[in-house]
């Protein structure tokens, strides 16, 4: 009986592990879907201007034009 026992208390063991990697990786996950998200955000709110904006190469490219 008592190797029934200890076979039933390492699975609940092992179980419990179980669930805490699997909350880990949810958190994680949901973690980095936020982040995608914030970066989405920032990059759709990117224009050309806010890109080209004060760059000395840009200004030297469009100089050599005129």
């Amino acid at each position: 009986m008592k190797d029934v026992e200890k076979l039933f208390g390492t699975a609940v063991d092992e179980i419990d592990k179980t669930i805490n990697h699997l909350n880990k990786v949810k958190d994680n996950l949901l973690a980095s879907e936020n982040q995608l998200r914030l970066a989405n955000n920032k990059a759709e709110d990117l224009t050309i201007n806010k890109l080209t904006k004060n760059s000395p190469s840009l200004k030297e490219q469009f100089k050599q034009l005129k």
